[in-house]
């Protein structure tokens, strides 16, 4: 349809769009089957034999979807392309989905083959899992993080060339939890209210850092007589909205954006950011010594913040504020996708109503940065740009374990993402090595100033 067949009368359809061909085609698709087969596979679907996913669907030929499941299989595909649509809103689907692929990576690990195991337990978790967690957050919040520990300790043990039993204990417990979250999920239709409180959850966790890391350098700015600086931390914003726009747009039209792509933006975004906080922060910093202040803001602020200096708070604003839209934006449509109408105009209200707390919690901060001596002032922006760089390190670090490029293994401790706390080695050494350097810097630069 959308290439055409050179040489015969079947031309180009290339004024169609990509809806108006994927409706056509399976509009033809489902000339193959009769209706005995399709009444079969309502049937085999409704009783919760999903077989299929629409990647499946859409790539395999009815012989070939026969040669792999049988009858089953071909009586599922009859169903499935006379009703695509029951991929379009179907928690269920996704989280069998998941489970699916859970079972394929324990038949590979049988086999011996390791790495194929350790593909398909990532892709459980990234196409799986993770689509519908937020949603499942709202309303399962224990198994939630009790399923996405679990899913991120089966894959280290994969890894790790743990025994078959230890494996298949895991994968039963996992889908005992994905197949009760599947239930509840299919008896509990998003509400209002609670679509309005995950709503406001989400953009307020996700946004906070971002305004504390704006409201930080801004108020610096303004304070130390430097307005016409903040042009640069405006285009940073403003640039970080309009890029991830851009990026969704692009994921949803252009390039197919997998799990594993999500993840790693998150990640690389948040450790960079992480890194030009820790720098910002013991700038800031290093400018409390002084014991004439103003003095010193006219001599040595005026003449730090220029050039290099202010497209690195540019750059620094646009990082901040950059993760938090791409990962907000991802959250609110997995959210939207498990609501009915009525729910998602309260999650619209939520996200509104969120929008304008952290309003207020910038113009609070602001307000009281007026009432601070300027010294104490620069000393506690320091230190929230200097915590916020751990908490980022946190964020960016737990985003590569869920990509699986960063080995999980679990301690007995909090998990607390809100504020980039996760129950790990890697990111609780790499949090406290942070500290650490922290310390050790902080030492060093007041040894300095005497």
């Amino acid at each position: 349809i959308t290439r055409g067949v050179e040489g015969t009368a079947m031309r180009p359809f290339d004024e169609l769009s990509d809806e108006q061909r994927w409706a056509l085609a399976f509009l033809e698709g489902r000339w193959a089957f009769s209706a005995e087969e399709v009444q079969r596979g309502r049937t085999l679907w409704q009783a919760g034999n999903h077989l299929l996913d629409l990647e499946q669907l859409v790539n395999l030929t009815p012989d070939e979807a026969r040669a792999r499941w049988g009858d089953d299989g071909l009586a599922l595909m009859a169903y499935l392309r006379h009703h695509p649509e029951v991929f379009a809103d179907d928690t269920a689907t996704t989280l069998e989905h998941a489970r699916r692929l859970l079972a394929e990576s324990l038949q590979h690990y049988r086999a011996g083959d390791r790495d194929a195991a350790y593909r398909a337990a990532v892709s459980a978790y990234l196409e799986g899992f993770e689509l519908v967690e937020p949603g499942l957050r709202a309303t399962q919040p224990q198994r939630v993080i009790r399923i996405e520990s679990l899913m991120l300790l089966y894959r280290q043990k994969i890894k790790d060339g743990a025994p078959l039993s230890e494996l298949e204990a895991m994968v039963s417990e996992i889908d005992t939890l994905l197949g009760a979250a599947q239930t509840q999920g299919e008896q509990f239709r998003l509400s209002p209210a609670t679509g309005f409180a995950s709503s406001l959850v989400i953009i307020l966790r996700e946004g906070l850092e971002a305004i504390l890391v704006l409201v930080a350098i801004g108020s610096v700015l303004v304070k130390s007589g430097r307005r016409d600086a903040l042009r640069y931390l405006h285009a940073g914003w403003i640039a970080a909205l309009v890029a991830g726009g851009l990026t969704w747009l692009l994921a949803g039209t252009l390039i197919d954006l997998s799990g594993i792509g999500r993840e790693l933006t998150e990640g690389l975004t948040a450790l960079l950011a992480a890194a030009v906080l820790l720098y910002v922060g013991f700038w800031l910093h290093g400018k409390t010594h002084a014991r004439r202040w103003k003095e010193y803001i006219r001599e040595r602020i005026h003449g730090a913040l220029q050039g290099r200096t202010l497209w690195l708070l540019s750059g620094l604003a646009f990082l901040a504020v950059y993760r938090e839209v791409f990962e907000t934006v991802l959250f609110y449509q997995a959210l939207l996708l498990q609501a009915g109408a009525p729910a998602q105009r309260m999650i619209w209200l939520g996200l509104v109503a969120g929008a304008v707390l952290l309003l207020l919690v910038a113009y609070l901060w602001l307000r009281l940065g007026r009432r601070l001596p300027i010294r104490r002032f620069f000393i506690i922006n320091a230190w929230i740009l200097l915590a916020l760089a751990v908490s980022f390190v946190g964020h960016g670090l737990a985003a590569m374990q869920e990509a699986g490029w960063l080995s999980v293994h679990p301690l007995p401790l909090p998990h607390w993402d809100f504020i980039g706390l996760y129950p790990t080695m890697e990111t609780t050494l790499a949090q406290l090595t942070l500290v650490a350097l922290i310390i050790w810097l902080y030492r060093r630069q007041n040894r300095e100033a005497e």
